[in-house]
C-alpha cells in the first residue's frame, strides 16, 4: 500500500519511528515533509501536503503527525475527498477506518506513545470500510452516505511548500 506521512516538528519522532515500522511491513511511503526538526514548519501547509498526495491519488491512505493530532486532523481534513480524524486508541484508529471511510489517521507525539502508534497505524492501515460483521443495511447504507457527503465538501489541495515563521 502506498502510505503518505506528514509532520510538524512536534511529530516529526512519531512520523519517522511510523515510517521505519511502514516500510519494514513493505509499504511504499511518501514523506510530504517536514524533514527535520531544526526549522518551524506550519500544520497548514503539511495538512495540504497530505491532502495533496490523497487527491491525487499518489497514495491510498495517509498519516499525519503534530503534538496533539489536532492541528494535522483541521488542516488535512478541509480538503475535498479527505477524512483526517485525530485518534488516541487503537480501536478509535480502527473504526475511523471502518465506520467513517476515512483515509487519514492523525494523531499527537504528546498524546500516544511510539508503540501505541505503531499499533494504531496498523489497525488503520489493515481496516477496510464497513468491514463489521453483523451491522444491519441500513446503517451501512448511511455509512456510505454520510461518508460520501463529508468527502465532497472542501477544495482542491494545491502543491505547497512547507512553510515556516519569519
Amino acid at each position: 500500500m502506498k502510505i503518505a506521512l506528514g509532520s510538524v516538528v512536534k511529530g516529526f519522532d512519531l512520523k519517522m519511528i511510523l515510517k521505519q515500522h511502514l516500510e519494514k511491513q513493505g509499504h511504499k511511503i511518501l514523506d510530504v515533509g517536514c524533514y527535520g526538526k531544526e526549522k518551524f514548519a506550519k500544520y497548514t501547509s503539511v495538512g495540504q501536503r497530505v491532502a495533496e498526495a490523497l487527491q491525487t491519488k499518489k497514495v491510498d491512505l495517509a498519516i499525519n503527525c503534530c503534538g496533539s493530532g489536532t492541528g494535522a486532523s483541521l488542516s488535512t481534513s478541509k480538503f475535498k475527498g479527505v477524512c483526517a480524524i485525530s485518534c488516541e486508541s487503537v480501536k478509535t484508529a480502527r473504526m475511523i477506518r471502518v465506520v467513517n471511510g476515512a483515509n487519514c489517521l492523525c494523531m499527537g507525539e504528546d498524546v500516544v506513545t511510539p508503540a501505541l502508534a505503531i499499533e494504531m497505524a496498523d489497525a488503520f492501515v489493515n481496516a477496510k470500510f464497513q468491514d463489521a460483521q453483523g451491522v444491519p443495511a441500513p446503517v451501512l447504507a448511511f455509512w456510505q452516505e454520510a461518508r460520501n457527503e463529508l468527502m465532497s465538501r472542501g477544495d482542491t489541495a494545491t502543491p505547497r511548500e512547507i512553510e515556516g515563521l519569519a
